[in-house]
C-alpha cells in the first residue's frame, strides 16, 4: 500500500529506508565486481555495485540510501565484460553459477532491519537446491 501511494502523484509519504551494507563472497573469498539487488515482499527492490573486496552498500532511490525494512529475496550478479569488435562493451559469461543471478532460483534471502549487523551473502559453486 505505501509502496502504491509513494508511486501516486502528489501522495506525499516516503517510504522508510534502513541503511544496509555487507559483503558477497564465493567460497569464502570476496567477489571483486558485479551487483546484488534485494527485492522486498513489496515496493522497489535496493540495489548495489559490488566493491572490489565485496562489499556493497544498498540504495533504494538513490546509492546508498537504504533498502525497505522486512524479508527480501537476493540476487547477485557478476559477468565477465567483453570487448566486442568495434570497442562496444558487452557482458560475457557469469562468473558465479547462474543460480544466484535469479530472485527466483538464488535461494538467498535477508532480513532488513533497522540496527542490523552487516549483511553476508555467502555464495558456493557447489550444485544448488
Amino acid at each position: 500500500m505505501v509502496a502504491a501511494c509513494l508511486l501516486a502523484a502528489g501522495c506525499g509519504r516516503r517510504i522508510a529506508l534502513v541503511p544496509s551494507e555487507g559483503r558477497v563472497t564465493l567460497d569464502g573469498k570476496p567477489i571483486e565486481f558485479g551487483a546484488v539487488m534485494v527485492q522486498p515482499k513489496a515496493g522497489p527492490a535496493a540495489q548495489a555495485k559490488i566493491n572490489s573486496d565485496g562489499t556493497f552498500r544498498l540504495g533504494t532511490f538513490k546509492p546508498d540510501d537504504g533498502a525497505i525494512p522486512g524479508p527480501a529475496t537476493v540476487r547477485v550478479i557478476c559477468r565477465k565484460d567483453i570487448t566486442q569488435p568495434g570497442g562496444e562493451q558487452a557482458y560475457g559469461p557469469s562468473l558465479i553459477p547462474e543460480r544466484y543471478t535469479r530472485f527466483d532460483t538464488s535461494g538467498l534471502s535477508v532480513e532488513i532491519k533497522a540496527g542490523m549487523q552487516p549483511l553476508e551473502i555467502s555464495l558456493t559453486k557447489q550444485p544448488g537446491p
